[in-house]
């Protein structure tokens, strides 16, 4: 009986080109590959289904949550209460943050301590000024960096073909 299987299983594949027993093959391989897979997907969701994980990021073992808000004010609370770590720097590091010309702290301290110096201003639309930058004096340390709040009013007709605009838009998305 099995040699009458082998057999004919031989004669079969004599009966086919090179390509086509190449492809044979090749189909019985994916089918193989995609068993494989499915039996893989099955193990692990026999496992954990959730995404979160019973334990927060301190290691410690938190109660089943009754709601996602219950889970976030656990991980909230054990954030807040949670020691900050320090950055061991190795020898190197130390170096060279000593030899260094400005430290990183020094250089958070006066981040906003600049503004650029602008020689010309001009208004292209309502919406859009245009600045030349002053290159012969580039940093002003002595105006501090302001931003400026414009409010514009769309006239009427404008505000209509917005609208207008928006209604036609939304006829044709529906």
């Amino acid at each position: 009986m099995i040699m009458q299987i082998i057999s004919d299983t031989v004669s079969f594949l004599k009966t086919l080109s090179f390509v086509d027993v190449v492809f044979f093959f090749a189909v019985l391989a994916l089918m193989l590959l995609v068993i494989v897979l499915i039996y893989f997907l099955k193990e692990n969701q026999d496992g954990d289904n959730d995404i979160t994980s019973n334990y927060d990021l301190f290691d410690k073992k938190i109660d089943e949550p009754k709601t996602e808000m219950e889970s976030l004010k656990k991980i909230t609370e054990a954030l807040e209460q949670a020691e900050p770590s320090t950055i061991d720097l190795n020898k190197y590091e130390e170096e060279q943050e000593e030899r260094a010309i400005i430290s990183y702290e020094e250089l958070l301290q006066k981040k906003n301590d600049f503004a650029l110096n602008y020689s010309e201003e001009e208004a292209l639309d309502d919406d859009l000024t245009v600045k030349k930058v002053d290159l012969d004096n580039l940093i002003n340390k002595d105006i501090p960096v302001k931003p400026k709040i414009k409010v514009s009013v769309i006239s009427y007709q404008k505000e209509e073909a917005f609208l207008k605009a928006l209604r036609e838009l939304q006829q044709t998305l529906n």
